[in-house]
């Protein structure tokens, strides 16, 4: 009892000292709890940002967890989602890249887009992967909720809401047919090359695709 108090009470502190615009004069709570729905992720400090709304793995019911913001590096940023008792339920870590197009003309623009590049994407309550903490209750969610904060980050950056990272092999199908990401370079049809030049595994989020996943699951 005397953890989750110190918890709670560096939580309130945390809040209080943590400062984040709001994109809008619009209120982000959703009865009563405040979430990121209209917040500037990237004008927050570290610590406490927010929270967002998941399902429970086993009866679908909501549940609100908390957000921490952490910087890691030059233009690098963790995201991690932790419930009241401080349990790191999942986290990621982002890069933003800003690239700028060489002064000449070139065959592969893709080379050249800028966007936010998604590293280390975890859900350590899913008891089917093998970052499956033991103990936790498995919460839905999670990599949709941490997708969303990424695609954020990449409106704030000016890099056109671009996300990509290079999925797991038992993921990519999550990613594609749940997400909506595809392939940056697909596989060429009828090919007799028995090995790819570029990476399969490295997926992009498509045009069309963008609003579909800022609202999935009812978005941030």
């Amino acid at each position: 009892m005397i953890n989750n108090i110190t918890y709670y009470q560096q939580l309130s502190h945390t809040s209080k000292m943590n400062s984040c615009k709001k994109t809008t004069s619009q209120p982000n709570f959703t009865g009563g709890i405040e979430t990121l729905t209209h917040t500037n992720i990237g004008s927050c400090m570290e610590g406490y940002i927010g929270k967002i709304k998941v399902r429970k793995g086993i009866d679908k019911s909501e549940q609100y967890l908390n957000v921490f913001k952490k910087y890691i590096g030059f233009n690098e940023e963790n995201y991690s989602i932790k419930n009241d008792f401080g349990d790191l339920i999942g986290e990621m870590n982002i890069k933003i890249k800003k690239l700028t197009p060489p002064p000449w003309e070139t065959m592969d623009p893709l080379e050249y887009e800028s966007h936010v590049f998604v590293d280390e994407l975890r859900n350590y309550s899913n008891p089917t992967t093998p970052y499956y903490k033991q103990g936790l209750e498995y919460m839905k969610d999670i990599g949709t909720r941490l997708l969303q904060i990424a695609q954020r980050r990449s409106d704030e950056a000016m890099c056109e809401g671009n996300i990509r990272l290079i999925s797991k092999g038992e993921s990519k199908n999550w990613y594609k047919n749940v997400i909506g990401m595809t392939e940056v370079y697909p596989p060429i049809p009828n090919s007799k090359l028995k090995f790819c030049l570029r990476n399969p595994n490295l997926l992009k989020i498509p045009p069309h695709n963008k609003e579909p996943l800022s609202r999935l699951q009812g978005g941030l």
